[in-house]
């Protein structure tokens, strides 16, 4: 139904969304190393999950500079979007569509 090219994707958004995903993976593996070995203490357990946000979010920034260096001498990334088709009702009864399992 409608077909996109994606040539670039954003820095900022790419970074925030990685380094909160990073933030939350580190903040559960900060407190399940503080609570196996209290040496660590809780302020070491949050410096691992800043680290693991600060390293994710650095990550992400790599990977999206890459895309946005090859993207437009490979041809971008095509994307296809397509809506479901609309389901009658019968007896208020809905039954899902006949789609391809993939």
């Amino acid at each position: 139904m409608y077909n996109y090219i994606v040539m670039r994707i954003a820095y900022l958004p790419t970074f925030l969304i990685l380094f909160v995903s990073g933030l939350c993976t580190g903040s559960v593996m900060g407190l399940l190393f503080v609570l196996m070995d209290h040496s660590i203490g809780i302020f070491g357990g949050a410096f691992l999950a800043l680290l693991s946000g600060l390293l994710s979010g650095l990550f992400g920034l790599i990977y999206t500079a890459v895309f946005n260096t090859l993207a437009p001498s490979l041809g971008g990334l095509s994307l296809t979007i397509e809506s479901f088709p609309v389901v009658p009702m019968d007896n208020g009864i809905i039954e899902p569509p006949d789609l391809p399992f993939y």
